[in-house]
């Protein structure tokens, strides 16, 4: 019963202060709130207005990276110029190969980066990752008035952030397409739906908001904080972008960009994607999906130094397609890649877990048998000469056989410059000598 009088007692006492507050306490809350209030919803609206803006910007910076990376990968895979053939089924065509129904690249893009991708021959859709509500892609449509103004006619690339197309608003990239002489042969876009950006935009805002409400200190605090990380962010992805743009396609992203969770990280992670795109583009052949010279000879070098420094074997191999020419000469050049394909495959199937293949030259292979002595990769290399002889290209009526020619080297206290010539000359004297062998000494 004490306690309960008690209690009484204090909820009594606190209604009386209550009561004596009147209207001069609550004046001067509201004088020193509403400022405050106002001054928070100004702050957050400028705030939100300012990130809004830089997120635009970064938008239109990622779309810009995407669609140059689209436009290299075009070029990359289909050397040559745009051309429209056919009179009334129409196909599109980029150095003499049809691209018109060919999504693989484009949609590629879609799933790494999250944008969408249309190509534009002269106004019209030829390729797009855009599909309507029935899921069907909307090829045959035209750009809008204003993007065939600035961009086909005037040549600019332009960002807008209000494309509508089929009722969805965009935030889209347009840049002309171009033929080796100049000419404006189409358009490029890449966009996001404004509806996602927009909401993503809305989500990295609502921490804020919510701090303005509770307190303004705690605002400023916050936003110089968030400030110092968004610009160490964007500095860091400047500086990632720097590096790849000038061939280092090794630099490391800092990792704080990619823990951010919001926009930024998903910058980075596209920023990577290309990276990493760039980086297969750049190692590998675009026929035969080996290694090039130019980065199979690092990896060559690196294998060279530590074998030596670990004293364990590795055979280097020279392979060299017999009467290759005659195959250009006599069946046509695509013939000869196919035959350059069919060979890639079987090398590269043949050295899986042996070692590996490079591109050495045209018709010119390099394999690589990492720590195996030339009695195993002479045995290895016998089954897989086995299987190219076996092999057949068709190309139409025509089906192709062929062989190739080795030399082989292998000792490791040997400079990798000496083993490479003990290799190659081994290789002419078999090319010399009858071909179709495999040579290992003279």
């Amino acid at each position: 019963m004490p306690a309960v009088k008690n209690i009484g007692f204090m909820s009594r006492k606190k209604k009386d202060v209550q009561n004596r507050r009147g209207k001069l306490y609550y004046s001067f809350q509201a004088i020193s709130m509403i400022p405050l209030l106002i001054y928070g919803i100004v702050v957050i609206i400028f705030s939100s207005a300012t990130f809004q803006k830089s997120m635009q910007q970064q938008v239109c910076a990622e779309l810009k990276n995407v669609a140059c990376l689209v436009d290299t990968l075009l070029d990359t895979a289909y050397p040559g110029d745009y051309t429209l053939v056919g009179d009334e089924a129409l196909s599109l065509h980029k150095g003499g190969i049809d691209i018109t129904s060919d999504y693989r690249l484009i949609d590629g893009i879609h799933e790494r980066t999250g944008t969408d991708v249309t190509l534009f021959y002269q106004d019209t859709r030829i390729l797009t990752t855009i599909k309507n509500w029935d899921g069907e892609r909307i090829i045959g449509t035209q750009a809008p008035a204003q993007v065939l103004t600035d961009v086909l006619r005037e040549g600019n690339s332009c960002f807008y952030d209000n494309v509508l197309i089929r009722e969805t608003t965009y935030f889209g990239y347009y840049t002309p397409l171009r033929n080796s002489d100049g000419q404006i042969t189409g358009i490029l876009f890449v966009g996001k739906p404004a509806a996602e950006v927009n909401r993503q935009v809305s989500q990295a805002l609502s921490p804020i908001v919510i701090v303005g409400i509770l307190a303004l200190v705690l605002v400023c605090l916050f936003s110089i904080y968030y400030a110092g990380t968004f610009l160490k962010a964007l500095y860091g992805l400047r500086a990632f972008f720097s590096q790849v743009a000038t061939g280092n396609l090794n630099e490391e992203l800092d990792p704080a960009v990619l823990k951010r969770g919001d926009e930024l990280s998903e910058l980075g992670r596209s920023a990577l994607s290309m990276q990493r795109s760039l980086r297969s583009l750049i190692e590998r052949d675009s026929l035969t999906e080996l290694y090039n010279r130019r980065s199979g000879g690092r990896r060559l070098n690196a294998t060279a130094e530590k074998a030596k420094s670990e004293n364990t074997p590795y055979t280097l191999v020279i392979g060299d397609i017999d009467f290759f020419k005659k195959v250009n000469d006599t069946y046509g050049h695509q013939c000869g890649d196919l035959v350059l394909k069919n060979v890639a495959g079987i090398l590269r199937r043949h050295m899986k877990e042996r070692g590996y293949a490079i591109r050495w030259g045209g018709e010119e292979f390099l394999l690589v048998y990492e720590n195996c002595r030339l009695e195993e990769a002479y045995e290895s290399l016998c089954a897989m000469l086995d299987e190219i002889r076996a092999s057949c290209v068709q190309s139409g009526d025509n089906r192709i056989y062929i062989t190739m020619t080795f030399g082989m080297a292998c000792d490791p206290a040997r400079e990798l410059k000496d083993l490479l010539r003990d290799a190659d000359d081994r290789l002419y004297y078999g090319k010399n000598n009858g071909r179709d062998q495999i040579v290992t000494k003279l």
